[in-house]
């Protein structure tokens, strides 16, 4: 025979667990509503109603569901009491009291009699609400992240398709430019080759917006007042926006300076209000341009695009929001894509190169929008470390080239390296030819007393231009250098930087400027 006095003391444990513990025990009845005849005595601590609201009738549990899971729920009961079912588990919301909502994880005993008709229900709630919003959090991060990789391997593409793109343009723009000072004046041709030129120029333009995308374009960076700039940008925009857009300036002043590139600056600012005129089309509307110092989060900064591993604390803020139609979320997810638009006839790089920008600075973006109540672009800039733009080194004077000095030029590409022989021999040079770094060095070693200076391109299967000058430096340290490439001089830098010895030529260049870079790079060594 059991201890009465055990069973009491069991029984009051298990009271105390249910009346302290996070699981909340129900019994009630098939009929309208689910009146109950049981619940826990921790009741009130989840659902807002007390023990007793709920025993005496007071409250119906299916007054406490969610309107919007009530239907469902009450379905899924009939269904599993239908098909004969001892068990079945749901997940819900309630509504308190107080207007919030929790999520619960429901788990129901069903107690037939021997005919199998429903004579009670019996089950337990649990509250899952941290759970589902860390959940959801945590999607939401896993989104965010996939998108940032799906951004920076565009990035990637797009700097790798503008760097092939722009040895192309070499060839066509330099042979275009060698045919139009070989025709003679009077050539009917001259016309056509002009337009060759000028279309090569615009491409290179596009490559251009492509390595700011890709965050490998060029800049100058100096300690900028970012309100002051905004300023003057926004000086220059008021009579090329849409005429119904009013453009409104909230600037702040004594913001701290931020280490940037005053064009890029301007391009990145011009890029966002020029979208923000295009968000409002044909409709009347302001363009608020807003600058400030915000105090930022970690939670905050990796919900933003661009650089969403920054740490959290004061940036300066650049903000410029529209009262458009707003961006649905199929629209935002792909914003920042190159060449995607919405317009009719879209721009295809305005908020991609925005984008490269804001990246190259170390800086971030976030785009808050809501379909019919316009978007808002923030970018955060890292305050600066106050640097001041180092002037430029003035140019060595050029010499007239010695005659018949020796040039070796190294480029895989025929049409390149062809060019930039034919150029540097109308100027006077001798020139050696090789298509990549191993050649270069053979060339080196046959004629190494001769050589005066390298063109050397540092994009090469087998052995690419920067193990190519390593190897040359090490057997001639003061050897004139000119490294070619159709990235930036900011992409290579860290592995060669540029001096009086080593200069860079960004690709595509024009027959003038090479044979200027390589009479400065003689000058110097004389």
């Amino acid at each position: 025979m059991a201890d009465p006095v055990a069973q009491h003391r069991e029984l009051e444990r298990e009271r105390m667990l249910f009346a302290r513990g996070p699981v909340v025990v129900f019994r009630w009845l098939p009929e309208p509503g689910w009146p109950v005849v049981y619940v826990s005595a921790n009741v009130a601590a989840l659902f807002g109603h007390s023990a007793e609201d709920l025993l005496s009738g007071r409250v119906a549990y299916a007054r406490c569901l969610h309107p919007h899971d009530l239907h469902r729920v009450a379905e899924e009961v009939a269904e599993h009491t239908r098909t004969g079912r001892d068990a079945f588990e749901q997940e819900y919301r309630i509504v308190r009291p107080d207007g919030t909502v929790r999520w619960l994880h429901d788990f129901t005993v069903i107690t037939r009699d021997e005919q199998g008709r429903v004579i009670e229900y019996a089950g337990y709630v649990v509250d899952t609400t941290a759970r589902r919003a860390a959940e959801e959090a945590k999607r939401e991060l896993e989104v965010q992240v996939l998108h940032a990789q799906k951004l920076e391997s565009l990035g990637v593409l797009a700097g790798g398709i503008a760097h092939d793109f722009n040895n192309l343009l070499t060839g066509i723009l330099g042979h275009a430019e060698l045919a139009r000072i070989e025709l003679p004046a009077d050539s009917p041709a001259h016309a056509s080759l002009e337009q060759v030129v000028a279309t090569a120029r615009r491409a290179a333009e596009l490559t251009a917006q492509m390595l700011a995308y890709s965050g490998r374009s060029q800049r100058a960076v100096q300690s900028l007042d970012l309100s002051g700039r905004v300023d003057e940008i926004a000086a220059m925009l008021r009579f090329s926006i849409s005429k119904k857009a009013r453009l409104e300036l909230e600037l702040a002043r004594g913001l701290p300076p931020i280490d940037a590139d005053a064009a890029q600056i301007q391009q990145l600012v011009m890029n966002l209000i020029t979208n923000a005129s295009d968000a409002l089309g044909e409709r009347s509307g302001t363009i608020l341009v807003r600058t400030g110092l915000a105090e930022c989060s970690r939670t905050e900064l990796a919900a933003t695009v661009g650089r969403p591993d920054l740490p959290p604390g004061p940036y300066v803020r650049l903000e410029v929001s529209d009262e458009g139609e707003g961006m649905p979320p199929e629209i935002l997810s792909r914003v920042f894509e190159p060449f995607f638009t919405t317009k009719f006839t879209g721009r295809g790089l305005g908020l991609a190169a925005a984008l490269g920008i804001v990246r190259g600075h170390r800086a971030a973006i976030r785009v808050r929008t809501e379909v019919g109540r316009g978007s808002t672009f923030e970018v955060f800039f890292p305050p600066g470390e106050g640097r001041a733009l180092a002037p430029p080194p003035p140019p060595a004077r050029p010499v007239a080239p010695a005659r018949q000095q020796l040039i070796l030029v190294v480029d895989d590409e025929d049409t390149v390296r062809n060019y930039a022989r034919k150029v540097l021999e109308r100027a006077g040079f001798r020139t050696l030819g090789a298509a990549n770094g191993r050649a270069a060095l053979e060339a080196y070693a046959a004629h190494g007393a001769e050589i005066a200076a390298v063109l050397l391109d540092l994009t090469m299967p087998e052995m690419d231009g920067r193990e190519t000058l390593v190897a040359l430096r090490r057997v001639r340290p003061d050897l004139p250098v000119i490294l070619s490439s159709g990235y930036t001089e900011n992409e290579v830098s860290e592995h060669a930087a540029p001096g009086p010895r080593t200069r860079f030529l960004h690709k595509p260049y024009e027959p003038r400027l090479l044979a200027e870079m390589v009479g400065q790079v003689l000058a110097v060594q004389a």
